[in-house]
């Protein structure tokens, strides 16, 4: 599956944006800000509107660390169903661990390059992304779609809490 999304051009804003797939509009999304740390950098947290179900989704951050160990909570209406974390090590490339219920895990793990590999359970990748614009913040790539067997809002939200934690998007 191919995917790609284009979110605000400043990284700190709470501005929603529509999410298309396949050229059709399958719902919105927005950062917000819970003031767990004066940087709003590193404040983390995402809402996602489903058109195609009306499921609402949250990716609420409760740990905030430098250097790994930092974790959120993932719900979908209002139902916590999984939970992410960049896991500690300070020599670790950036990568967010997702752990649904019902859904296999999920690594996204930033490259050298600074693109990113999404990674199965075993380690082995399963899709490649990368942002491909210096001034919006666009984001591309490939991944198994059968893989991928999650709503595709859940899952554009969990790219973009992805790119928004790593610092480089």
């Amino acid at each position: 599956m191919l995917f790609d999304y284009t979110a605000p051009a400043i990284g700190r804003t709470d501005k929603s944006f529509i999410i298309e797939h396949d050229q059709k509009e399958i719902g919105q999304m927005e950062r917000y800000f819970t003031k767990q740390t004066r940087n709003p950098q590193y404040d983390v947290n995402i809402l996602a509107k489903d058109f195609t179900s009306d499921d609402d989704y949250k990716i609420n951050q409760t740990e905030i660390k430098l250097f790994g160990g930092t974790k959120w909570d993932i719900y979908k209406n209002g139902e916590i169903i999984g939970r992410a974390e960049y896991p500690k090590g300070f020599f670790k490339a950036h990568q967010v661990v997702v752990r649904l219920d019902n859904h296999p895990m999920l690594t996204m793990k930033v490259k050298f390059d600074r693109t990113a590999s999404l990674l199965n359970e075993y380690e082995d990748e399963i899709g490649r992304m990368k942002r491909t614009t210096s001034f919006k913040r666009t984001y591309e790539g490939e991944v198994d779609d059968q893989y991928i067997d999650m709503p595709l809002m859940l899952f554009y939200s969990l790219l973009h809490t992805f790119w928004c934690s790593s610092h480089i998007g």
